[in-house]
Formats: C-alpha cells, structure tokens, sequence
C-alpha cells in the first residue's frame, strides 16, 4: 500500500455581498377614533407631566433657535457665494451682467403691462388676469377666447342685515271677489264669453 497523503483543501474566506434589503411595504399608521368629549392639550402627549412639558417647551424653543441659525448661515453663505462670484468678474463683465438684469426685468415688465392692458380693454375679471398667458395681443386674444366660455357668473353677495323680501308668486291663481250666486255660475258655464 502506498503512502497516500489526503490533501485537504484549504477553506479560503471567499467575501459574501450582504443581502440586499428588500423594501419593505409601507407603513400605515392607524389612527385611533379621537373622543370628541375627551379635552386633550394637543401641544403636549397624553401622560406627560409639567417637568416632561417643560422639556418639550424648552426643546422647542432650541429647535426653533437652530433653525433661525441654519437660515442665517444660509442666507450668509449665499451672500458670500455671489460676493466672490462677483469678484470673479472683471469690470466689464459686470456691467454686462448689469444691463441683461435690468434688460430682463425689462421686458417681464413690458409683458406685464401688456397682459394688463388687454386684460382692461377686454374686460377680464380681475380674478382671471393672472390666467392669461401670451406675449403679443394675438396670443392673449387667443387664449382668451379659450378661457372666457369657461366664466361662472360671480354670484350675488348676499348682505345678512339686508331687509328679507318675499318672493313673486309665479302665478296669482284666482283673485277674491264677490262670491256668486248658482244662477251666475251656471250661466257662466253655458255661456263663458258672456257676462
């Protein structure tokens, strides 16, 4: 018999990927039925006690100061960030900068006014100015002509301390007069033109 030497394969760590999480249906909160008779501090939990409302006031108050903060280092950054955006540029890029600012702004105003005066001439009610879009008379026209058959008539505002007014009868129906005798009826009916 020979000398057989087993090998014995060596276990060599071999990365596994982790599992990939599976995304898990959402949540739905249940809402419990709220007791409309139950008087509830909607400010604070239930069973919280006033040093556990003190902590909430004063965690809110610390939040509120921290986000007064982060909007101030915001508002700081984006002054800085178009500060050196304008160092950046030279003299004459500036007042390049400067003219198609104020060339912008120029022609939004002069659409503007354009909307507005079409808007004036035309009668549209002020609630509908802002719906008209166009940048010639012929565009608003035109986008006019789509929104105006869509108006409701505003209704009538009714004032509450206005004196009550009872409204027309339709139609009267016979008038009270003097009562007839059966003769005057049954002539009536025989002879209806006649009186």
């Amino acid at each position: 018999m020979s000398d057989v030497i087993p090998v014995v394969n060596p276990v060599v760590p071999v990365a596994v990927p982790a599992p990939v999480p599976v995304p898990a249906a959402p949540v739905v909160p249940v809402v419990p039925a709220v007791d409309p008779a139950a008087t509830v501090d909607p400010q604070y939990p239930d069973g919280l006690g006033d040093p556990g409302k003190r902590a909430l006031d004063a965690e809110r108050a610390r939040a509120d100061q921290a986000e007064k903060a982060l909007k101030a280092l915001t508002d700081k950054a984006a002054a800085d960030a178009l500060a050196a955006e304008n160092a950046k540029l030279s003299e004459l890029e500036r007042a390049q900068k400067v003219a198609n600012d104020a060339t912008a702004a120029a022609a939004k105003q002069t659409e503007e006014n354009l909307r507005l005066n079409f808007a004036y001439n035309n009668g549209v009610p002020r609630e509908w100015v802002n719906r008209l879009q166009g940048s010639t008379p012929e565009e608003l026209a035109a986008d006019w002509a789509i929104l105006q058959p869509t108006l409701v008539a505003p209704a009538a505002v009714i004032d509450p301390n206005a004196p009550r007014v009872p409204a027309p009868v339709p139609s009267p129906g016979p008038q009270p007069g003097t009562p007839k005798s059966e003769g005057e009826v049954l002539y009536e009916s025989f002879y209806p033109n006649r009186k």
